[in-house]
């Protein structure tokens, strides 16, 4: 096989071979070729087998370093256990925070393996990128127990992999909702950052974990510049935050059936009717140099369904939110539904809803640190309000001399 990076002839490419003349890993280098895997890979690399006895047992007692990468990644749900080992899986344009955090993991017992597997699902060979050790080796019994890791050390671990930056607000999803408490309170107990837990967010039932958003922009900042000596350490962490790269806007379409009426309404729109409902919803913002997206299509995905088709589809405008009882307008529903998706969507530039495919409107609301300060549109809100007119209101619909109305028994 002819290698395309020093031209050499050798009988097959290895991570060895490539790695002494490149620096690339075969999956790199498949990448970087635009050539698939399985015209690279010989059938004896793919589908190979793991041994545990192939692997050390750990140190008697970790560094601290160890326990706070693997607290860390713990926290991110980044452990999972596959037949006997555990696994720490890694995308290939964070193979270098992966090696990172290897290197304090190696107490452990904990190896790199890039392993080759043919996916029927897929007909193609893929590679994945693992830290690997064996199962027991995280298993410990000591007769004195050792206080908790350090947290700044385990929560900058946690967001090299897992934490993810919008508009201005730091994300962070926790594989326990327990994990996620914990971390709330000691920041905002012993570094008045604060944050909040989003309910809504859908990400419960996909992961079974819990979703952090810092609190405000304010909360972000402080956070990153807490974090920002650790985080410049390793390899990636600090550019997901930081780095200026283009900005791009994207766009899901989501559809529900609605009834509604308009009250008051000069026309047949007074009429109970029915019909289909488009809702497009934009997200503008950076591209993260890492997932080479501005936010995560499945995601958006899950917000838009849990707070808004959830609780319209199917049924009636004017009685399933107190907001449209009134006027449940496409404008107004608009403007509900924006303040419905802002705090789970910081970076959401504008929403576009057709209610037929004639009519539609185009709605650009507050950001969600307007609305943190403004609060909500007293627009959707008419009812609320008190009346100059309290007074002759009670005067002229009770006149004097005029029957009040009295609640009368059936026998």
């Amino acid at each position: 096989m002819h290698c395309l990076e020093c031209g050499e002839t050798v009988s097959q490419l290895d991570n060895g071979h490539l790695l002494e003349c490149s620096n690339l890993t075969i999956q790199e280098y498949a990448i970087r070729h635009q050539l698939p895997l399985d015209l690279i890979l010989h059938s004896d690399q793919i589908n190979q087998p793991d041994h545990i006895e192939n692997y050390a047992r750990p140190v008697a007692r970790p560094t601290e370093a160890a326990r706070q990468a693997l607290l860390g990644l713990r926290w991110a749900g980044l452990l999972q256990e596959n037949d006997g080992f555990v696994d720490v899986a890694g995308e290939v344009r964070r193979l270098d925070l992966l090696l990172w955090t290897l290197n304090h993991l190696v107490d452990y017992g904990f190896q790199f393996h890039q392993i080759y597997e043919y996916r029927s699902d897929t007909h193609r060979v893929v590679a994945k990128n693992l830290l690997r050790a064996p199962l027991r080796n995280l298993v410990h019994d000591w007769a004195m127990p050792e206080p908790p890791p350090a947290f700044l050390g385990a929560l900058a671990v946690y967001m090299a992999h897992r934490a993810e930056w919008h508009a201005g607000y730091l994300f962070m999803l926790f594989s326990r909702p327990i994990y996620a408490e914990a971390v709330r309170e000691h920041l905002a107990c012993n570094f008045h950052i604060h944050c909040q837990v989003l309910d809504a967010s859908g990400e419960s039932d996909a992961t079974g974990g819990s979703l952090l958003r810092t609190l405000t922009l304010a909360d972000g900042d402080k956070l990153l510049e807490l974090m920002k000596d650790r985080l410049m350490t390793m390899p990636t962490a600090w550019e997901r935050f930081q780095a200026i790269t283009p900005q791009a806007s994207v766009t899901k379409e989501l559809v529900f059936d609605s009834a509604h009426f308009i009250t008051d309404h000069p026309a047949k729109c007074s009429n109970l009717h029915g019909g289909r409902y488009v809702l497009q919803v934009e997200v503008t913002g950076r591209i993260d140099p890492v997932t080479g997206c501005v936010v995560d299509y499945g995601y958006l995905k899950r917000v838009v369904n849990r707070l808004i088709i959830e609780r319209f589809d199917h049924h009636h405008l004017n009685y399933a939110a107190e907001e449209l009882a009134w006027r449940s307008s496409t404008e107004m529903l608009c403007v509900y539904i924006w303040e419905q998706l802002i705090e789970y969507l910081p970076g959401l530039s504008g929403i576009r809803l057709y209610e037929t495919t004639n009519s539609w409107c185009d709605y650009q609301g507050r950001s969600l640190a307007e609305q943190q300060v403004q609060g909500s549109e007293s627009l959707l809100y008419p009812f609320r309000a008190k009346s100059d007119y309290t007074e002759l209101r009670r005067r002229l619909i009770q006149q004097p001399g005029k029957p009040r109305m009295t609640a009368c028994s059936v026998s």
